[in-house]
This record gives structure tokens, sequence and C-alpha cells, in this order.
């Protein structure tokens, strides 16, 4: 058998092959019309069997004391202000890829806003669990929906919490541990400007 014999073999077994594939109506082969056929652009691709994501149960923490309190520092900020994450709060679950928190914020006066909140990274959204009542407890409020994160002057600091210390793409493996060192030793000021 010569080489040109050899060849329309080849091309023939492999127009057959696809014949054949073709027929078969599978989701590699199948055209726009066909009931196995998925458009890329679809939201939902009927071939792969759906993730659906699920939080974990929250519980409240206790109220922080001031000697658990860690400064972090904020972009832009609000001279008016100082803003603490309580360590002793922080977590962070796999699972859901949440990372729980209390913040505190203290003004110059000695006044504080305490909350218990929690922010997914692959979204950027987060979730108030809970509020201080200025009587050292937290109560849950009436609604608890996860929100986008915002860039405005007073709540600055969850973009900043975001961006800088809990969804930081040069942690790898992240775990509280790990954003307690950030939140020691980041800073979001030289980040922002391009030095580190």
């Amino acid at each position: 058998m010569n080489r040109f014999a050899v060849l329309i073999a080849v091309v023939f077994w492999g127009a057959l092959t696809l014949a054949q594939a073709a027929d078969s109506n599978s989701p590699m082969t199948a055209r726009k019309g066909d009931s196995n056929f998925y458009d890329p652009h679809d939201s939902v691709n009927p071939n792969v069997e759906e993730y659906e994501w699920q939080e974990l149960n929250t519980e409240l923490p206790d109220f922080p004391a001031d000697d658990d309190l860690l400064e972090f520092q904020v972009t832009r900020p609000n001279a008016a202000f100082q803003y603490f994450i309580d360590a002793k709060s922080l977590s962070y679950t796999e699972a859901d890829g949440i990372v729980r928190y209390t913040v505190v914020i203290k003004s110059r006066t000695g006044a504080k806003n305490v909350a218990f909140e929690g922010m997914r990274c692959t979204t950027r959204e987060f979730k108030t669990y809970a509020f201080g009542n200025g009587k050292n407890k937290f109560v849950r409020p009436r609604k608890i929906e996860w929100k986008s994160i915002l860039d405005n002057d007073y709540t600055r600091y969850r973009k900043d919490l975001q961006e800088f210390y809990f969804c930081n793409i040069r942690i790898l493996d992240l775990s509280a541990d790990k954003i307690i060192s950030e939140l020691k030793y980041g800073r979001p000021q030289a980040l922002e400007s391009g030095f580190r």
C-alpha cells in the first residue's frame, strides 16, 4: 500500500469517527438546537453538576476586650476615628469562604461603635451579624443579609479589610493567624502607592 492510499484511509476513518460522534449528540458535538447543546454564555451548564454555596451557622463571639484589639490602618482615613479588629473573634472557615470578625471604631471623643461582621471575598460582600448595644452586649439586627462592599468615607474600612487583609491574593492558605499577621505588620498606604 503506497503513501497516498494510507493517507486516504486515515482521512476516511477520521471522517467516519466524527460522523459517528455527531450522531451520538454528545455535548461536545451537539449542534445549536439539540438537547445536549451548551452555549458557554448560558448561566448554567446542564452538563455539569450544579454547585450551591451554603453559609455555615454563625455563633456570636464574646464582646471584645480592649487588650485583644488590633489597630489597623485605613487609606484616606477620617482623622476622627481609629479602627480595630478583635483578634479573639477573627476566624476563617474554608468550607464557606467567610472571614468573620468584630470591628471596633473609636472616635477621638471616646465614643465606640462595635459590630460583628462576615466578609465573602469571592463576591466582595459583607454581612453584619450583630451590633454592640452600648452595654457590652451584642444585639442581632432585624434583617441580616449580604450587601456589597462600598467605598465611602465611614465604611472605607471594609474596602481596606477586603483588599489588604482578608482577601489579599498574596496570602496562600488563608488562616486567622495569617490575617492577624497582616493586620499587625501590613501597610495599606504603601500597597496603594505601589511600594511594599
